[in-house]
């Protein structure tokens, strides 16, 4: 080959090259202008998200949330609240999530990441949907990136997968965004259980020192000494792991729990094949309540007394020097900055919301606070668990 020709291939050589090297340079700049915020300006509109929608498999309609007075309800759950808190957490990682790689553009590989539509009935993934504030939101939302722990997801119709920093996979059955606090009464303000199961003798539990024991014997007349405390202690903390509109089934077990402080409240229960169901009532006796209030305030007073003489008996000759024992006025201290009158209207304010929330409605209990609840007075004898 001439010199001049082999100049001139030289030449083409370098611009080729030159326009590869234009043409990645441009890819990689397109793709990092593409990273960075899954949905870029979405933090300025969560507050006003007003509706979120969790689409599964098939297009099945799965959890569905909406803000109502400024509260999070849903509404296939009798608009019983949401947990706010993790509704909220959950927009705000969603506004936080971050693209940092692109995935496949091929929808025939989208299956492999489970971001394929959710229209199809095998599809792994789901879909989330949001309103509010803008133009509607919508992401399908695969498997997580088995050492990363972010998400794969695709934005709306557009076929890019990407993996983000954080794992916004939506739950998708719906008891598990409900606030499922549902009733606590601690285990030192209850006095008395009563429980009549269907077709058998009633019996009660009654508090013996600190135990709760059988129709008022003696704890050790059980085979299991804390069984009543079990079963006393259900109304403390109760939660429960779903609700439905009452369907007026028949119990087969009703419980009152009857409180120290006026206090009462009546689970009704039955059990199916998904667990054991309730519905419950209460009620408050307001005379009980006050006489209660004003006897724990009585005692209190004795006691900040009999405190304040034995720091007296014990305090130096220097009697002027010595600092006042706390409590030595002689009132009683927490409650005591509000009086028994307040304390019982709060305390009906408390129990009017109880029963709002228990009318038609039936609740799913958790097994750990079914057990204790569903025992037979031979389980008792017995030491049954």
């Amino acid at each position: 080959m001439r010199p001049r020709q082999l100049v001139l291939a030289a030449v083409v050589v370098a611009g080729l090259a030159g326009v590869a090297w234009w043409l990645l340079a441009r890819q990689a700049t397109g793709a990092v202008e593409e990273a960075g915020r899954l949905l870029p300006g979405f933090e300025s509109r969560v507050e006003a998200i007003d509706a979120i929608e969790v689409i599964g498999a098939g297009g099945q309609p799965l959890v569905r949330i909406e803000k109502q007075d400024g509260t999070w309800v849903m509404p296939d759950r009798d608009r019983w609240p949401a947990n706010q808190r993790e509704v909220s957490r959950a927009l705000f990682r969603l506004a936080g999530a971050r693209r940092i790689e692109p995935k496949t553009r091929n929808p025939a590989l989208h299956a492999r990441l489970g971001v394929e539509d959710v229209a199809a009935p095998e599809a792994k993934g789901a879909e989330l949907r949001l309103a509010g504030g803008g133009d509607p939101v919508r992401l399908v939302i695969g498997n997580n990136h088995p050492s990363l722990g972010g998400s794969y997801v695709r934005v709306g119709d557009d076929p890019q997968a990407w993996l983000l920093d954080e794992d916004i996979g939506p739950a998708r059955a719906p008891a598990d965004w409900l606030d499922r606090r549902l009733l606590d009464i601690p285990l030192a303000r209850i006095e008395e259980v009563r429980i009549a199961p269907a077709g058998a003798r009633a019996f009660r539990l009654s508090r013996v020192e600190d135990r709760f024991s059988l129709d008022g014997q003696p704890p050790a007349a059980m085979t299991d000494p804390d069984a009543g405390n079990g079963t006393a202690g259900v109304t403390d903390q109760l939660p429960f792991d779903d609700l439905a509109v009452d369907g007026g089934t028949e119990a087969t077990q009703v419980v009152d729990f009857i409180g120290v402080d006026g206090v009462a409240v009546r689970i009704a229960a039955w059990r199916d094949e998904r667990g054991t169901w309730a519905r419950l009532s209460a009620t408050f006796d307001e005379a009980r309540a006050l006489a209660w209030f004003e006897q724990a305030d009585a005692a209190k007073a004795a006691q900040a007394a009999e405190d304040a003489k034995a720091a007296d008996a014990d305090a130096d000759a220097d009697r002027n020097d010595a600092s006042a024992p706390e409590g030595s006025d002689g009132t009683a201290s927490g409650d005591a900055t509000t009086s028994p009158a307040e304390r019982v209207a709060a305390l009906r304010s408390r129990v009017d919301a109880w029963q709002a929330s228990f009318e038609g409605r039936q609740f799913l209990l958790p097994p750990y606070k079914a057990a204790p609840l569903m025992r037979s007075r031979n389980d008792y004898l017995a030491g049954t668990r």
